[in-house]
């Protein structure tokens, strides 16, 4: 049984608010409340209290969305019985912040596991977007144990420049060798980059951000569908309500990470990350959410799990196509019904719906296969990562979904 239960089903939050053996401490545990209208009554009720770790702020552009679907968050939680409080995550903004954002996932997840274990808190919603957040909350969520759930801030609109995609990231690259060649000056450089990012919401292409988003989906701590609906859909608020009110539910049904986030959880994970062509920075942070629940994940593993795994996923930079495009073609519901009839996933993995993968993806609809291809007609085949060693350093990985089809035939053909 989880620390957001105590014996007899008392809620955590009752040892706070609701204590007879220390009158004192919860007089001055409720009182402060009582200053902006919350009641006595409300406190000490018996209704599960449900923290929103906020990761949405000024400075970090790319989770700003959550500022606004914060309410139906909150909304969710009232109208599932729960008390909804917010909470500050410390910022990270992975293109603005200098001289590196390296420390900053650490500093993010220490924060959120003081904030969960000092407070009266009896289930969390973590809201995430921006890379280094998805691992931080997850590491936090790992840690804690408490019932959690994922609510991602989802990815820009789709970026156009010149009638062409443009993807977030991609035209920085592209953009600049224009700019060292000569070809484009500064403010045509600027406008070019404005393009690739047109609305709220994280990076656009397949990047950490919506790698990561998309493996919390995998890893099942997020509601099917969420990782993928870009910000400035309406159904990014329609997500956020249902997840308000699904974390009261698993309150109530004690559904903790550690049963969510299972060796099992962790294998998917890896095959949907080969799958969708998602970032080397995930081995990084998927082992240490792992670490953090006791579940041996090594590099290795990514290799002998998900080194055979077919690429499915048309997105840049392995692919043609961006985020709202991904989501539009089934998103990572789409990917599961594929890798569910290849048989490459296990089905029975638990997720925060309180279903297994199968049985939330007993009806996905078949996805749009220009963007998300059939498992038996992939865009390529052993698509995920190499392992290398030698005496230069212990590991590196080799992504080889991007590599040429010349260095795949000279360097990986045995």
């Amino acid at each position: 049984m989880s620390d957001s239960k105590k014996a007899g089903n008392r809620l955590r939050s009752e040892e706070w608010f609701n204590n007879p053996a220390h009158p004192d401490g919860t007089v001055i545990y409720i009182e402060r409340f009582l200053n902006y209208g919350i009641t006595p009554e409300e406190l000490r009720a018996g209704k599960p209290i449900i923290g929103i770790a906020q990761v949405g702020n000024d400075i970090a552009p790319c989770n700003r969305g959550h500022l606004e679907t914060v309410d139906r968050v909150k909304a969710g939680i009232r109208d599932s019985g729960g008390i909804p409080f917010v909470f500050p995550v410390h910022p990270i903004q992975e293109s603005c912040r200098r001289p590196a954002a390296a420390l900053d996932r650490n500093l993010a997840y220490l924060g959120i596991v003081e904030v969960l274990h000092g407070y009266p808190f009896d289930g969390v919603v973590l809201t995430t977007g921006c890379d280094k957040t998805t691992p931080a909350c997850l590491m936090a969520a790992a840690t804690m144990n408490l019932p959690a759930i994922i609510q991602s801030g989802g990815p820009m609109l789709d970026g156009w420049y010149n009638g062409k995609l443009a993807g977030s990231g991609t035209m920085v690259w592209e953009g600049n060798k224009l700019l060292a060649e000569g070809e484009i000056d500064m403010e045509e450089f600027l406008e070019q980059v404005a393009a690739s990012t047109p609305s709220v919401g994280h990076c656009n292409t397949m990047g950490t951000a919506l790698s990561m988003n998309s493996l919390a989906e995998a890893l099942g701590m997020s509601l099917p569908g969420c990782a993928a609906i870009p910000a400035a859909y309406r159904e990014r608020g329609q997500m956020a309500y249902r997840t308000g009110k699904r974390i009261v539910q698993m309150v109530r049904e004690d559904l903790t990470p550690s049963k969510v986030m299972t060796r099992k959880a962790f294998e998917n994970a890896i095959v949907v990350n080969t799958a969708i062509g998602g970032s080397t920075n995930c081995p990084i942070h998927l082992t240490a959410i792992a670490r953090h629940l006791n579940v041996n994940l090594t590099l290795q593993d990514w290799q002998d799990i998900g080194y055979d795994v077919p690429l499915l996923v048309n997105c840049q930079p392995a692919g043609k196509y961006l985020g709202e495009s991904f989501h539009r073609a089934g998103g990572v519901p789409g990917v599961f019904r594929e890798l569910l009839d290849a048989g490459l996933i296990h089905g029975d993995a638990m997720t925060v719906s309180g279903k297994s993968v199968s049985e939330n993806n007993n009806n996905t609809p078949e996805p749009n296969h220009e963007v998300i291809f059939s498992h038996d007609k992939p865009m390529k085949d052993k698509a995920g990562f190499l392992v290398l060693s030698g005496n230069l350093f212990d590991a590196a990985l080799i992504k080889t979904c991007v590599v040429s089809d010349e260095f795949r035939a000279r360097y990986l053909s045995e």
